[in-house]
């Protein structure tokens, strides 16, 4: 199952999610948005920013309750921007909480992160200069997937979370599993990378961990505390802030320094690495991570703090732990901390300059003037747009001008030839538009009518009734002073647009019709009302010779007679 996906029912065709994935890994397909696995980074960004909730994270949850159903132990890697995802809560709680849940330890990630920082900081010893830190999984799938040419100059270093897993393992055995929990989304696609598949054996994020305690009615402050064991680590708490690894490696993170830089936010990462051989000239460390801000701004850590209030919990945590740690490293044994990226390059067809003016053609765009590039697609240019048609991410239809545009020119289209007369009328009364056969019908070619009252013509009284009841009405009226004019009107309430929609059928000639077949009716029924009193008077006369013929010639005449006023008949 994708990590990410979308739930069908729930998508709107909105085009927001296009809109802000910063490499555009979602496939609009049937007026749904798709997230293509192999195209996403898992940054999380569509999962925030989707109004209907429609795109899912799978959950893991199961697969963990599988593990503590197990007899091996199961140790929880808690992510060190947890005390800004749980801030109600005090840390000793939280573990507690865990611990009811049934893991047999929690460690915090940090132990890994002080490694990964003092691993970075070899690399340098190496004599390795532009190092792009691998800490980061979004930033890492962006690199290895659209940017494979700059993969050389990736930290071949595993990230916190894969090498306390090792350090977890290497400690107590192979078979003990680790669950890392966290704000982010990518790290459930990291656990799965064949270069480190089966170290992680399973990512929770905060917002599956709080869905879990309400699941088995577990309130984490209410439980005593429980303590948590102090480690060797220093400021590696402080990694999922920027500037992070760069601290925890005693390495430069002055704001001025000329040697190392931080870049947060994927946008502006893929604007450095446009440009990359020039750009990373006289930078030795480059610290990468895909949220705004470091891992307090992750998708799966969203509450009531700001970005800058959790920066504050965590820099405080740091700080009260700090005082702790005795400051002489001390000598573990230690796994390997290095790892191999490959580079998975996503496959983009282009299309020849003949094939997008074909595509732009099909939203009549047909000169450059055409092109708005309003983004309302999701796409930051119509030729951008043609692009993902032509590689079959996109729908020409996305087109919102355009669409638009079609569907007024053909509804205006529509009224204009329609041979009912249609009234706009606003909640003033006042007339907003009429079509040309509303004027024909009431002879008002020529005449001022726009934003005139609607009283100034015709009764208003059923638009009054339907603007009180905002209740569709159909009723026949009758204009003696337009010709006599016989018609059927319905009126409708348009709540969109807060105007009032009259139509009138004409029937003046259905009803002459009518009329005309009327009189043919009454003057049948009166010959032959005259043909039975004449008919009477011969059998009368005659009676003796036809006996009892006469009386059923009456009956069936009569029967005629109540046919033709339509009068039900017994047979």
């Amino acid at each position: 199952m994708s990590i990410v996906s979308t739930i069908q029912t729930s998508c709107r065709d909105c085009y927001k999610c296009v809109r802000y994935c910063p490499v555009k890994a979602i496939r609009v397909s049937m007026e749904h948005a798709e997230v293509i696995d192999e195209r996403c980074i898992k940054d999380g960004k569509c999962v925030e920013i989707c109004p209907q909730k429609a795109k899912k994270v799978r959950t893991d949850r199961q697969k963990v309750q599988e593990f503590l159903a197990e007899e091996s132990p199961v140790v929880v890697s808690l992510a060190p921007s947890f005390v800004a995802a749980f801030p109600e809560v005090k840390v000793g709680q939280l573990i507690a909480g865990l611990k009811r849940l049934g893991f047999s330890e929690v460690r915090e990630t940090a132990e890994g992160a002080e490694w990964v920082a003092y691993e970075h900081a070899l690399l340098l010893q190496e004599g390795r200069e532009g190092i792009i830190t691998s800490s980061c999984p979004a930033i890492n799938a962006l690199l290895y997937r659209y940017y494979p040419q700059h993969l050389s100059y990736l930290s071949p270093v595993v990230s916190p979370m894969v090498a306390h897993a090792r350090m977890i393992k290497l400690e107590k055995g192979k078979t003990t599993r680790v669950v890392f929990i966290g704000p982010c989304i990518a790290k459930k696609a990291e656990a799965e990378e064949e270069e480190v598949t089966g170290e992680v054996d399973a990512v929770l994020t905060f917002q599956e961990l709080r869905e879990w305690f309400e699941a088995e009615g577990i309130d984490p402050s209410s439980l005593p505390e429980e303590e948590l064991s102090v480690s060797s680590v220093e400021w590696a708490r402080a990694f999922p802030v920027e500037g992070g690894l760069l601290k925890t490696a005693s390495l430069d993170t002055e704001i001025l320094s000329q040697e190392m830089v931080v870049i947060t936010g994927v946008e502006r990462c893929q604007n450095f690495l446009e440009n990359f051989e020039k750009e990373k000239t006289g930078f030795k460390v480059i610290e990468m991570m895909a949220c705004e801000g470091g891992c307090i701004d992750g998708p799966m850590l969203k509450g009531e703090l700001s970005l800058y209030q959790r920066r504050q919990k965590v820099i405080e945590f740091t700080r009260e732990k700090l005082a702790l740690v005795e400051t002489k490293r001390k000598e573990i044994a230690l796994p390997s901390l290095r790892r191999d990226f490959l580079p998975r390059p996503i496959l983009q067809p282009e299309p020849s300059e003949e094939e997008i003016r074909r595509i732009l053609a099909l939203t009549g765009k047909f000169s450059p003037q055409d092109e708005l590039n309003c983004g309302a697609c999701g796409y930051n240019s119509c030729r951008e747009k043609a692009v993902a048609v032509y590689q079959g991410m996109a729908e020409a239809e996305m087109c919102m001008p355009f669409m638009r545009s079609r569907a007024e020119s053909f509804s205006s289209f529509l009224i204009t030839v329609i041979p009912n007369g249609v009234v706009l009328v606003d909640e003033n009364l006042r007339i907003s538009d009429v079509n040309p056969a509303f004027r024909r019908m009431l002879g008002l070619q020529g005449k001022l009518v726009v934003g005139k009252k609607l009283g100034d013509f015709v009764d208003p009284s059923p638009f009054v009734e339907v603007l009180r009841t905002k209740k569709a009405l159909v009723k026949e009226v009758r204009y003696p002073e337009y010709n006599d004019l016989f018609a059927r009107l319905s009126i409708f309430y348009l709540e969109k647009s807060q105007l009032l929609m009259g139509i009138l059928v004409d029937l003046t000639r259905e009803r002459e019709q009518q009329k005309i077949m009327e009189d043919i009716r009454e003057e049948t029924l009166e010959k032959t009302q005259q043909v039975i009193t004449n008919q009477m008077k011969v059998a009368q006369e005659i009676a003796s010779l036809l006996g009892e013929t006469t009386a059923e010639t009456k009956v069936l005449l009569a029967k005629l007679s109540r046919i033709l006023r339509g009068e039900p008949v017994k047979e």
